[in-house]
Parts: C-alpha cells; sequence; structure tokens
C-alpha cells in the first residue's frame, strides 16, 4: 500500500481549514497578512513490528504566526489547533490514522519585538 503521507497532510490540511479562525498554508508566500498557520516539517520513524502492517510515528510540526500586540492571539489559536486534532479520528485516503495527539504547544515572541509565533507538534501513528 502506498505511503499515507500525503493523504496525512491533506486531511490535517481540511480539518484545520474547517476548524482554526485564520488561514492554513503549506508555505505562505512572503507577504501573507498575520495571522495565519503554516506547515514547517514531518519527520517519519519507522516502528514497523518484525511481522505485520507497516507502521511509522510521524511528528507533524505547525507554527502559528500573528503581528498581534501579546500572546493572546497565538494562544487561541493553538487551542483552536489542539481543539481540532487531538485525540480525534483523523480519516484518511490511503492508510490509517491509528492515533492523533498533540504532544507540545508553546508561544513566544520572536527577536523582533513584534512577531509573536505559536509552534504545534503533533504526533501521529500511521499504518498500511
Amino acid at each position: 500500500m502506498a505511503d499515507p503521507s500525503v493523504a496525512l497532510q491533506e486531511a490535517l490540511f481540511a480539518r484545520l481549514e474547517a476548524e482554526v479562525s485564520c488561514p492554513v498554508f503549506d508555505g505562505a508566500p512572503m507577504d501573507t497578512e498575520m495571522p495565519y498557520v503554516s506547515f514547517d516539517r514531518e519527520i517519519s520513524t519507522n516502528m514497523t513490528p518484525i511481522a505485520g502492517r507497516k507502521r511509522e510515528r510521524r511528528l507533524i510540526y505547525l507554527s502559528v504566526w500573528s503581528d498581534s500586540h501579546g500572546q493572546a492571539e497565538v494562544k487561541r489559536i493553538n487551542g483552536e489547533i489542539v481543539a481540532a486534532l487531538d485525540e480525534r479520528r483523523l480519516p484518511l485516503t490511503v492508510g490509517r490514522a491509528v492515533s492523533v495527539r498533540v504532544e507540545q504547544a508553546d508561544a513566544q515572541r520572536e527577536p523582533d519585538g513584534v512577531t509573536y509565533q505559536g509552534s504545534i507538534t503533533i504526533r501521529i501513528i500511521t499504518t498500511h
């Protein structure tokens, strides 16, 4: 069976677009108005047992970008992402998402002193 990586990103993108109050991008243009969420990175680790279906642990990294004063907007959007994904079933067109869990969420001011960034780490176990 084909690798579920693209199907997983499509499902995550669709869920976030439907449930988060700002735009979601995989590669936002440089002049994109804030706030927005961007897909940043995916790491896949092979966890396949000696016998059985192929299984991988995937870490998906998202960023939330805001130029609103203070961290409140980033924290609100982080909360929307957690509510949209943590421990919720995520149907895929290829493979299966066995577990979806938000592992970490944080908010910080960027060195420019104006922009705030939220970071979300999602752990997803897939089989195929």
